[in-house]
């Protein structure tokens, strides 16, 4: 099963909530994040979390994480 990785910026709120999940899932969005939006790149994780949420929440995270090719739906060259 091929894999690609995510990365996805997040704050202190729901980086508490994923862990209480003991890391397995994603809490339903807040309701001032309606979108979940991970992003392909590392480098651009780390600007969105250190640009936003540690301005908006006064600490930025960045997680990893893989999910299955074919689910996401791109193409691996």
């Amino acid at each position: 099963m091929k894999t690609t990785t995510l990365w996805r910026p997040t704050g202190p709120v729901e980086l508490d909530l994923v862990r209480e999940s003991g890391w397995r899932e994603w809490p339903p969005r807040l309701p001032e994040q309606p979108i979940f939006y991970p992003v392909l790149n590392e480098d651009y994780a780390i600007k969105i979390a250190r640009d936003w949420n540690v301005r908006y929440d006064g600490a930025g995270f960045v997680t990893r994480f893989e999910v299955e090719t074919d689910f996401v739906g791109l193409t691996r060259v």
